[in-house]
């Protein structure tokens, strides 16, 4: 009874545990990548911000060689800048859109987050280890032709009989289209300590997934677009920890269907900042090739990003999280004190229960002893009266012989 009673308690407290950790909501988070919410360099995760009205503004710059013809990306031709904005609902859904270049041409994205890996990780054995699933759509918009640099248009000024400036597909990117593409992930997020204890709490996930359109139109340019295209899978890793309170660095290499990103980014408070090393494989830049492609594709370049992740709650109504941070430590001290008073009761129930089973021990003795003494003493008896029954036939006369005849 006593085993059942622990194992009773025990389970009563990790369950309370598990659902005020889930109301925490305990979970890894992932950055904006360069031009699409929430991923690692490029890719998109399996994931979505947990609390509705949860946003992100992010800036993206990335650096490209000067070529000739002269391939004008944004109004400079060596930068290439997009900013986007998203929002979340219910922990389950992300929307947002992206701005490609300073004309401005635009696209939509959102995703959906099917299966969340956080209803499965206080569950025992393999459950724990069901990742994230997620299915999302990219470039839902009226500008096909981009690739997936955001590149793609000139801003061509107004003409007879049209006031307004134009929106017109340059030579190389006529044939792309990459309108409305379409992807599904999956995301597993881990720490170092939920493998072992003593191990340092440091966070890793993994992903892999496929999309079509921004994942593998090429424009049948074949290599001059990328020399190490799978088709249109990919996948990456992410690392995080924390050097410092409420700072988090994370480390990301990733494969987005066409080549090796790596890159790093610091947070502060929802503050963040990263700088990105993109194409690893790449060589240097061919500045011979007419199609104009030889300065865009194929080789390193560097990007930076400077982003902010809040809730819109949060800035509206400033105690809206406060709040709930103070409610929910209210609740971890009451769950805590009553776990305390638990464990007390416990313990001198064992010690009541120790104390019952050392007197039937030492009842069961003295009955033991008494058993034994009357046996004794019962066996004495016997004895005697065994004795006194030979004495008595020893006393017993002879009977008289009949006379001879």
């Amino acid at each position: 009874m006593l085993t059942l009673g622990r194992r009773t308690a025990s389970v009563l407290a990790a369950f309370t545990l598990a659902s005020l950790a889930s109301d925490l909501g305990a979970q890894q988070t992932y950055p904006q990548t360069l031009y699409w919410g929430a991923g690692l360099v490029d890719i998109p995760v399996a994931w979505v911000a947990p609390l509705t009205g949860d946003f992100a503004l992010n800036y993206s710059v990335k650096r490209f060689e000067r070529g000739e013809p002269n391939i004008k990306i944004n109004y400079d031709d060596q930068l290439n800048s997009q900013l986007t904005f998203s929002m979340s609902a219910f922990g389950r859904v992300e929307a947002g859109v992206a701005f490609f270049s300073a004309n401005p041409e635009y696209g939509f994205f959102g995703q959906g987050l099917i299966l969340n890996e956080e209803t499965f990780r206080q569950r025992g054995g393999a459950a724990r280890w069901v990742p994230s699933v997620a299915v999302g759509v990219r470039n839902v918009g009226p500008f096909k032709r981009i690739d997936r640099f955001g590149a793609g248009y000139d801003l061509l000024p107004p003409v007879a009989g049209s006031p307004n400036y134009r929106h017109v597909a340059d030579d190389l990117h006529r044939g792309f289209d990459t309108q409305n593409t379409v992807y599904g992930v999956l995301t597993k997020g881990f720490s170092l300590s939920e493998i072992r204890s003593g191990w340092p709490d440091v966070d890793l996930s993994a992903s892999v997934g496929y999309g079509n359109g921004l994942f593998e139109d090429d424009n049948n340019l074949g290599d001059l677009y990328s020399k190490r295209s799978t088709g249109g899978l990919f996948g990456g890793v992410k690392i995080d920890f924390q050097p410092a309170r409420l700072t988090t660095i994370s480390l990301m290499a990733e494969h987005n269907a066409w080549d090796i990103n790596l890159g790093g980014s610091v947070d502060y408070r929802g503050i963040r900042g990263g700088i990105y090393l993109t194409e690893v494989g790449g060589g240097s830049a061919d500045r011979t090739d007419t199609t104009g492609a030889g300065v865009l594709y194929n080789y390193s370049k560097v990007a930076f990003t400077l982003g902010f992740q809040s809730n819109i709650f949060a800035l509206l109504r400033g105690d809206f999280l406060r709040g709930r941070v103070a409610e929910l430590e209210r609740r971890r001290e009451g769950l805590l004190a009553e776990i305390n008073a638990r464990q007390q009761r416990i313990t001198a129930l064992e010690l009541e229960i120790n104390k019952y089973e050392a007197q039937n021990l030492l009842e069961l003795e003295q009955r033991r002893a008494e058993a034994e003494s009357q046996l004794r003493e019962e066996r004495e008896a016997l004895r005697r009266l065994e004795e006194r029954l030979k004495v008595l036939e020893g006393q017993q006369p002879t009977p008289a012989r009949p006379p001879s005849r």
